[in-house]
């Protein structure tokens, strides 16, 4: 005797992300991204020289970032 469920269920079709939607978020989240940016350069910049070493950083490095504008990277 073969057994079987009756109540088989199938996986529900993915949905394609919407385009549309998706820049909306990445677009969203700029504003985030820049302003931590900004944040990150400008604590780097009152570290002392030692601690940028500890990071691996020299302050010609940070100077460098400093002056780069917040939305590049």
């Amino acid at each position: 005797m073969t057994s079987f469920c009756i109540d088989e269920r199938r996986a529900a079709p993915r949905k394609r992300p919407n385009p549309i939607l998706a820049l909306l978020r990445r677009v969203a989240a700029l504003p985030a991204l820049w302003y931590a940016r900004i944040q990150a350069r400008s604590r780097m910049q009152r570290m002392d020289d030692e601690t940028l070493c500890d990071l691996g950083l020299r302050r010609d490095q940070v100077e460098t970032m400093r002056r780069k504008p917040f939305w590049r990277e």
